[in-house]
């Protein structure tokens, strides 16, 4: 009878070694799993490079955007301040013409007036007030 359990059992073997083959050969579900958490842990890792890279990318080029910006403001404000500045030097150059032009209407007119008195007085009978020429228009 040994000699028939042992070819029993080595049937039994030779039936169940198909079965450890095959079990051997499908990956346990929790290699399945972990297989798949690494697969999505590698593209998370990859999209975020990817967007890290982006982001950089984009922030570059908002600050060459906001040195365009602040380089134009500047400009701005510098022709704004050399305007204003134009412009008080002609209300300086207007105010100092029109000064002069108050003390030339007055020098003229304490001439004119001064003449006036000598004719006046030539024809009141002094002849030392007789010589005196009227005075030029201002130019």
């Amino acid at each position: 009878m040994r000699p028939v359990l042992t070819l029993g059992l080595i049937l039994a073997l030779a039936g169940a070694a198909p079965v450890a083959a095959q079990t051997a050969a499908q990956p346990p579900a929790a290699d399945d799993a972990l297989a798949a958490k690494l697969a999505r842990d590698a593209e998370l890792a990859d999209q975020n490079r990817r967007s890290e890279a982006l982001n950089a990318e984009v922030n570059a080029k908002n600050r060459a955007v906001q040195a365009r910006n602040d380089a134009a403001t500047a400009a701005f404000n510098k022709a704004a301040a050399d305007y204003k500045a134009a412009l008080a030097q002609h209300d300086a150059q207007v105010q100092a013409i029109a000064a002069e032009a108050a003390r030339t209407q007055a020098a003229y007119q304490k001439s004119m007036d001064d003449w006036k008195a000598a004719v006046a007085a030539c024809k009141a009978g002094d002849l030392s007030k007789c010589q005196a020429k009227a005075p030029a228009p201002p130019t």
